[in-house]
């Protein structure tokens, strides 16, 4: 594909194409792993507008947007989750999407911001099912272990993986 990419901070205006993006790739990845139902349920809950209005107001998570040819196409949270210097980061990218580098783009920016709010190391968790999201982070983090994480009412093995800033 051929197309100019952008990130910047999240805004308002933004929230109807973040909750695009998410139920694209939610469906995408996990409709086969945690059924349709599931991922309704947590994309409803999940992505209610006023938890991402409140996400954006607060300086402490970060919430991008990645456009393309000025297209919301991809979005990512990031925040400081312990105060041991501990962080998260939550990236998606539509599906159609998947492989230009976008994903790598917010990570670098996601840094970025984790860094300034004096994180020492991001720490995310992937379902072990999620093919798609372990690619991603085993190409840019380090895989330190695996848990059981309930989801749906279901027990689902799940990927721990992290990178020092």
């Amino acid at each position: 594909m051929s197309f100019q990419t952008a990130i910047r901070p999240a805004e308002s205006v933004d929230i109807a194409d973040i909750r695009r993006v998410a139920r694209a790739t939610w469906h995408t990845v996990y409709d086969d792993i945690l059924g349709a139902e599931t991922v309704e349920g947590h994309l409803k809950e999940g992505y209610a507008p006023p938890l991402l209005e409140q996400m954006i107001e607060l300086d402490e998570v970060g919430l991008f947007v990645s456009t393309a040819d000025d297209d919301v196409v991809a979005y990512m949270s990031c925040g400081m989750t312990d105060a041991t210097g501990f962080g998260d980061l939550d990236l998606y990218v539509h599906p159609d999407y998947w492989g230009e580098g976008i994903g790598t783009e917010l990570l670098h920016r996601g840094e970025q911001h984790l860094h300034d709010l004096s994180v020492r190391k991001i720490r995310d968790e992937v379902l072990a099912e999620n093919e798609v999201g372990n690619a991603f982070y085993r190409a840019h983090f380090e895989k330190v272990g695996q848990r059981t994480a309930e989801v749906g009412g279901q027990e689902h093995p799940v990927n721990v993986y992290e990178r020092r800033l």
